[in-house]
């Protein structure tokens, strides 16, 4: 078994470095390697991805725990420095005699981002005012009377100013609108699974009676939402937002512009 960890060992002193050339001598010849969405075979694909600048600047930077068996694998653990945006890799290497077959990396999450003032960015109000066009409504939480919690789509969610959602709820006598007035608070979530874009949201919801935001959220609805109200009976639910966090993709190396924001 320990020649399995002088393995390990030497594929954590290659990655450090970023040699190509000790990479592939560890290399089996046909390896593999696997990460979230991630699935690649081959020599060349997988040194690539291993010396890629991304991912080997963590491998450089992280500090390597000795490799330790883990049932038939050896799991190697590098941390990244505290503060880091990622917290360091997990690799589990599986061996072929003498050789490293398969690779498989999963991140360690790193230290939360400092929330900054909360602004919605443009983007990402874009984001939110075609989340149903795009086919990917907004996933909204509150809690029922009864102290239920409670999950709905709600395709007419939109930015409504930089701390600001809004919604146009159809029956003001139903039970999201009348579980807002005894607890206000809900939250919300958008999520891509093409892009792996996942936004959470967080706040006080209220009715605004006035008709001029009524005028304007109903209108800045989709059609489709229009058209299950064309009498124009419901009101119009402002979210005052407490907290945004979240990331438009992932990569590699993590989040892809990562967002934090508290009011």
């Amino acid at each position: 078994m320990a020649d399995g960890l002088d393995v390990a060992r030497k594929f954590v002193a290659a990655l450090k470095e970023g040699s190509a050339d000790r990479l592939a001598s560890l290399l089996a010849e046909k390896p593999v390697f696997q990460q979230l969405n991630v699935d690649l075979a081959g020599r060349d694909a997988v040194l690539g991805r291993l010396t890629a600048p991304g991912t080997s600047g963590v491998y450089r930077e992280s500090s390597w725990e000795d490799p330790i068996w883990n049932g038939d694998a050896v799991k190697a653990v590098g941390k990244m420095p505290p503060g880091a945006a990622a917290g360091g890799v997990i690799l589990t290497l599986h061996l072929s005699g003498d050789r490293i077959a398969t690779v498989q990396q999963q991140p360690i999450p790193g230290t939360p981002r400092t929330a900054s003032a909360l602004k919605l960015p443009p983007d990402l109000a874009q984001t939110i005012d075609n989340a149903l066009a795009s086919r990917h409504p907004m996933l909204v939480s509150y809690v029922d009377p009864e102290g239920q919690p409670n999950l709905a789509f709600r395709g007419s969610t939109q930015a409504f100013s930089d701390t600001q959602l809004a919604i146009w709820v159809r029956d003001p006598n139903g039970r999201f609108a009348t579980s807002i007035a005894r607890n206000p608070k809900v939250a919300l979530m958008y999520r891509d699974e093409d892009s792996r874009a996942t936004y959470q949201f967080a706040g006080r919801a209220w009715v605004d009676a006035s008709e001029a935001t009524r005028k304007k959220v109903f209108e800045r609805a989709a059609k489709v939402e229009q058209d299950h109200d064309f009498a124009r009976v419901g009101v119009a639910v402002i979210i005052d937002l407490d907290r945004v966090e979240g990331y438009a993709g992932l990569s590699p190396t993590g989040p892809v512009n990562p967002v934090r924001m508290a009011r």
